[in-house]
C-alpha cells in the first residue's frame, strides 16, 4: 500500500487517502512522512495530544496568582519556523488574528488545529501530510481551510489528506480507498465512494445496565439553569451573561464558531470545569457549589469529547472502559460483575468492537478509542448524554451509525441530549432545541 502511494507522489500530485477506523491511515502517514524524499511536514491528532500533555508537565498556575496560559499561539507557530508575510495571509485566512497572543491551552480543539497547521507552514515544506485536518473546526472554518488547501496545491505544495469523510476531500488528483486489509481502490475525484461503505443496522433495543438508579426530580424542576453565567481567561471573556434553562426529555444543539464556549459550558454542566463555582449553576435542582456530592450528579451524566478522550490516560481494555462508565471513573478498580461485562460486551458488539474487547485503549485507533469512549458514556443510560463532537474521527459508516444510535436513544429513551456537531449533515432530527452562541 505505502509503495503505490509513495510512486504517485514521486509525480509530485497531491492525493487523498479515505480510510475506514482502524485501517492504519495514522500509521500510513507516519511512514510517509518518515520515508519522504522532500522538505515534509506532518500535522495529526496524536502530535495534538502531545503538545497538550507537554503543556500540562509545564503548567506553572500553582506558582502563580493566575492560570499559567502557556506558550502563545504566536510563540508555538514560530517554534517551526519564519513567520513571513505569506503566512501572515494565511493567518487572515483563517481568522486566527485574534488568537495569535491567546495561551495553547485556552485554545478550542478548532482552534488548535489552525495553529497546528500554521506552524507546519512555518516550516515551509513541499509536502504536507494532514491527518484528518478537518476535526474540530466549524462549518466556516472548514470552507476556510478548504480554500486554503486549495491555493497551497494550485501555488505547487503538495498535499497528502488522510480523511475519514467522503465530504472533506479537497486539492486532490487521486482519492486512495484503505481498509483494515490494505489498499481497496484508487479513484479518481468525482467518482463515487458510496459503494467503499458498508452499513450497519442496530438492534432493535438498547443493552439495560446491570443496575440504573433513576433520577428523582420535585414537578417543574430544570435539569440544567444557567442564570447570567460567564467565564473568562485573563481577563478577556469567552462567554458572558448567558441564561439557559433544559427542561427533563428537552433535546439541545449547542452552536457557535469555534472559542466562542460551546465546550467550556459542557463542561460547567458536566461538572468539569473550575470556573464553575463562581456562577450560578443549578444540575438536576442542585446548586453547585453548595456542598453537593458531585458523584451524586455524575452518576446521571454521560459524557463524550476531546477531553474525555485526552484525560483517559490509564493503560486498561477496551472492555474495563465501557464498564468504567458505569462507575464514572476512569479506570475500573474491582472485579467487575457478569452483568457489567455482558452489558459492555453487548455495546462493543453493538459497534463492531467485540473482537478488540481485551486489546489496550492506546493500541487502537483515535477513532476507534471515540467509539469506545461512547459505549462508556451510553452504557448507563443516563439521564443526562452530553455529546460534545462524538462523530470526531470517525469513518463514514461509524459516523452514520453512532447519529442513527444517538437518534434512537432520543427518541425511545427517558435521556435527555446535550449535542456539538460542526458539520451540518450530522443534525439528528429528534433534537429540536438549539442554543446559538456567539464568537
Amino acid at each position: 500500500m505505502i509503495e503505490t502511494i509513495g510512486q504517485f507522489l514521486q509525480g509530485g500530485f497531491s492525493c487523498a487517502v479515505l480510510g475506514t477506523n482502524g485501517s492504519g491511515k495514522s500509521q500510513l502517514a507516519v511512514e510517509l512522512y518518515d520515508r519522504a524524499e522532500v522538505p515534509c511536514a506532518l500535522v495529526s491528532l496524536e502530535q495534538q495530544i502531545e503538545v497538550i500533555e507537554e503543556e500540562r508537565r509545564n503548567d506553572d498556575s500553582d506558582f502563580l496568582d493566575y492560570t499559567d496560559p502557556g506558550r502563545s499561539v504566536r510563540e508555538f507557530i514560530s517554534e517551526g519556523g519564519a513567520i513571513t508575510t505569506a503566512l501572515e495571509q494565511r493567518f487572515a485566512m483563517l481568522r486566527m488574528e485574534a488568537i495569535l497572543e491567546r495561551g495553547l491551552r485556552f485554545l478550542s480543539t478548532g482552534e488548535f488545529r489552525k495553529a497546528q497547521l500554521c506552524r507546519a507552514l512555518a516550516a515551509a515544506p513541499e509536502r504536507l501530510i494532514l491527518d484528518e485536518p478537518f476535526d474540530g473546526l466549524d462549518a466556516p472554518a472548514q470552507q476556510e481551510l478548504k480554500a486554503v488547501l486549495q491555493e497551497l496545491d494550485r501555488t505547487g505544495m503538495q498535499l497528502v489528506l488522510l480523511l475519514n469523510r467522503v465530504d472533506e476531500v479537497a486539492a486532490a488528483k487521486r482519492i486512495f480507498l484503505i481498509d483494515e486489509f490494505g489498499l481497496v481502490d484508487a479513484v479518481e475525484p468525482g467518482e463515487e465512494l458510496e459503494r467503499f461503505f458498508r452499513m450497519y443496522d442496530l438492534p432493535d433495543a438498547l443493552p439495560e445496565p446491570p443496575e440504573r438508579e433513576r433520577l428523582e426530580l420535585a414537578a417543574g424542576t430544570p435539569l440544567i439553569d444557567l442564570k447570567d453565567a460567564g467565564v473568562a481567561y485573563a481577563g478577556k471573556p469567552v462567554f458572558e451573561g448567558l441564561n439557559w434553562r433544559v427542561e427533563r426529555g428537552e433535546h439541545w444543539q449547542v452552536a457557535g464558531p469555534n472559542g466562542c464556549g460551546k465546550t467550556t459550558l459542557l463542561e460547567m454542566v458536566s461538572g468539569d470545569h473550575p470556573q464553575l463555582y463562581a456562577n450560578d449553576v443549578s444540575v438536576f435542582g442542585v446548586r453547585r457549589g453548595s456542598g453537593e456530592s458531585v458523584w451524586d450528579i455524575k452518576k446521571h451524566i454521560g459524557h463524550v469529547s476531546s477531553s474525555v478522550q485526552v484525560n483517559y490516560r490509564v493503560s486498561t481494555s477496551v472492555l474495563h472502559v465501557v464498564i468504567s462508565g458505569l462507575h464514572d471513573s476512569i479506570g475500573v478498580y474491582r472485579r467487575p460483575s457478569p452483568p457489567e461485562i455482558r452489558c459492555a460486551r453487548a455495546w462493543l458488539e453493538m459497534l463492531h468492537l467485540g473482537h478488540k474487547a481485551d486489546q489496550p485503549l492506546r493500541r487502537l485507533s483515535y477513532g476507534e478509542q471515540r467509539l469506545v469512549l461512547i459505549a462508556r458514556a451510553m452504557i448507563k443510560r443516563p439521564e443526562l448524554l452530553i455529546l460534545d463532537e462524538p462523530c470526531q474521527g470517525l469513518d463514514e459508516v461509524n459516523r452514520r451509525t453512532i447519529l442513527n444510535l444517538i437518534q434512537f436513544i432520543g427518541s425511545n429513551s427517558e435521556t435527555t441530549l446535550l449535542y456539538v456537531s460542526h458539520h451540518v449533515t450530522d443534525d439528528i432530527p429528534c433534537i429540536k432545541q438549539r442554543l446559538v452562541m456567539g464568537g
